[in-house]
């Protein structure tokens, strides 16, 4: 009796080895193929701007190719002005990230004059992040952490994604074919009741794409195209 109870929990141990190696490999697999991973979402609306903080991972030099490379940690600011003010080439910003205070150049966009900034780091969704805009701010304003309240994680609406837009990527990753994946948080900007979900696409070394949308927080797949 004992070396049958000896022999089960062998074979237990070994079947759950077998699926955390196969859930390991198909995680790594899954990341390896993804050229931009969104992490979490920051913002404060005031009567003087609109700022966002996102943090993540990406390439480090985009290119929609099929083909994911190298990434790097990213953390960009991005500054909406309102009133007169939008005549400023750049912003001077003081920033407090976790408590360790920065100074920040944040240069103008000419595509839809916001100025932004990357400050080369992704952070935890409990993280501290503040900001003084000179000549605006008289203190810190410090910002509220959006996808915090998010019951799908970065993570769990990345497999989603990837399951749902399975087929496309298996036909599409043989024969000296290839794709990569993006994950973003997608969202309207400028209302506050705003519904927030994870944008997942696809792009293939031909340069055809697919895109599942899902519910940031119940993981309904809203939408494919």
């Amino acid at each position: 009796m004992k070396k049958y109870v000896i022999f089960i929990t062998i074979i237990i141990i070994c079947v759950a080895g077998i699926v955390c190696i196969n859930l390991y490999f198909g995680r790594s697999q899954i990341y390896n193929m993804t050229s931009q991973l969104q992490h979490n979402y920051f913002m404060k609306n005031t009567d003087r701007y609109f700022v966002e903080f996102y943090s993540g991972e990406r390439e480090n030099v985009f290119e929609y190719n099929g083909v994911s490379t190298q990434k790097v940690a990213y953390g960009i600011f991005s500054v909406k002005l309102f009133g007169d003010n939008n005549y400023a080439k750049s912003l001077n910003t003081f920033v407090k990230l976790n408590g360790k205070e920065y100074i920040y150049i944040l240069e103008k966009n000419p595509f839809n004059s916001t100025f932004m900034c990357d400050v080369g780091s992704v952070f935890d969704d409990d993280a501290s992040i503040e900001i003084l805009i000179e000549n605006l701010d008289d203190s810190y304003v410090k910002l509220d952490c959006i996808s915090n309240s998010f019951n799908i994680s970065y993570y769990n609406a990345l497999e989603k994604g990837f399951n749902v837009l399975k087929n496309f990527i298996k036909q599409n990753s043989k024969n000296n074919k290839s794709c990569e994946c993006y994950l973003t948080i997608v969202y309207n900007k400028y209302n506050n009741n705003t519904n927030y979900f994870w944008a997942f696409m696809v792009k293939t070394s031909n340069l055809q794409s697919k895109n599942a949308v899902i519910d940031a927080f119940n993981g309904e797949v809203v939408f494919v195209s």
